[in-house]
């Protein structure tokens, strides 16, 4: 699973280096407890970048900031948000 953080100015301003540091954190505590087996989850790795600014706020200001999940953005990203989101996408894979 990828996810993008957008590094624009507008995105940075409204905190998405902040959103992007927990995120890591998160990721790589997923990671981790997969590799160990504490996850009942199989075939996941998430994947997490800093992407240069893909216009979305453009469109609308409020937009920021930008976090894209496998594709789906989200806009006025919260970090809570985007963290369950992961997990539910993680575990719906798993029982489909």
């Amino acid at each position: 699973m990828k996810i993008q953080v957008c590094a624009g100015a507008r995105c940075t301003m409204l905190g998405s280096d902040i959103i992007y540091n927990r995120l890591s954190d998160f990721v790589e505590e997923f990671n981790d407890r997969i590799y160990k087996g504490d996850l009942d989850v199989q075939e996941i790795e998430l994947e997490i970048e800093m992407v240069t600014c893909n216009d979305v706020c453009k469109k609308n200001k409020k937009n920021s900031p930008v976090v894209i999940v496998d594709g789906k953005i989200f806009t006025n990203a919260k970090t809570q948000v985007i963290m369950e989101y992961i997990l539910d996408k993680a575990f719906e894979e798993n029982f489909k």
